[in-house]
C-alpha cells in the first residue's frame, strides 16, 4: 500500500481497472460483452470534470440494474439496460461488489480536498486486492502506475489514455 500512496486519484483507478479485468478474465467473461462496459469505465482516466463520468457510471452499477425499471435512467439506452440486466444477473457477486468498488473509489471525493494522500482511495484499492487474492489472481505489475503522481493536480494527477493498460480494450 505504501507504493500506491504516491500514486494519483487517476493512476489508482486504472491500477483498480486492471485488477477488475483480471478478475473477469479469471471467471471467463466474454470480452465482448464487457468491451463497451470497460470502455466507460475507462474513461476516467482521461475526463477533465470527473462528476460527468460520476452521473454516467452510476446508472452502470449492478445494483441499480437489477433493482431498477429502465425508465430509471438517463444515461443508458433500453438495450443496454437488458444488455446489462442479464449480464450482471449471471455474475458471481465478487464481480459486482468490485464494479461497487471501482465506483466508490472514483467518486468518493470528488467534492472534498484530497488530504493524506487519500486513504479512503487506498482502502478501497486494500478491499479489491482482498478480492484478487481471494481467487489468487496475480497482481498487476504497480511499476507503470508510478509515473501517474499525487503531487499532480492536488492528487487527481493528469489525464491520460489509460486504455493502453487494459487487457480488453
Amino acid at each position: 500500500m505504501n507504493e500506491l500512496k504516491n500514486i494519483s486519484i487517476r493512476g489508482r483507478m486504472a491500477y483498480l481497472l486492471c485488477l477488475f479485468e483480471r478478475l473477469l478474465i479469471h471467471f471467463k467473461c466474454d470480452k465482448e460483452k464487457w468491451k463497451w462496459i470497460l470502455e466507460r469505465f475507462w474513461q476516467y482516466t482521461e475526463y477533465q470534470y470527473l462528476d460527468e463520468w460520476m452521473y454516467e457510471m452510476a446508472e452502470f452499477l449492478p445494483n441499480n440494474i437489477l433493482s431498477d425499471p429502465y425508465d430509471a435512467f438517463e444515461f443508458i439506452t433500453e438495450e443496454e439496460y437488458f444488455l446489462l440486466k442479464t449480464l450482471y444477473q449471471k455474475n458471481c457477486t465478487d464481480i459486482n461488489l468490485m464494479m461497487n468498488i471501482i465506483f466508490d473509489m472514483g467518486t468518493a471525493e470528488l467534492y472534498s480536498r484530497l488530504e493524506n494522500n487519500s486513504p479512503y482511495t487506498l482502502m478501497k484499492l486494500q478491499d479489491a486486492i482482498k478480492i484478487i487474492r481471494k481467487y489468487n489472481i496475480l497482481l498487476a505489475d504497480i511499476c507503470p502506475f508510478k509515473e501517474y503522481s499525487f503531487s499532480q493536480e492536488n492528487g487527481w494527477g493528469m489525464c491520460f489514455n489509460g486504455k493502453k493498460w487494459s487487457l480488453f480494450l
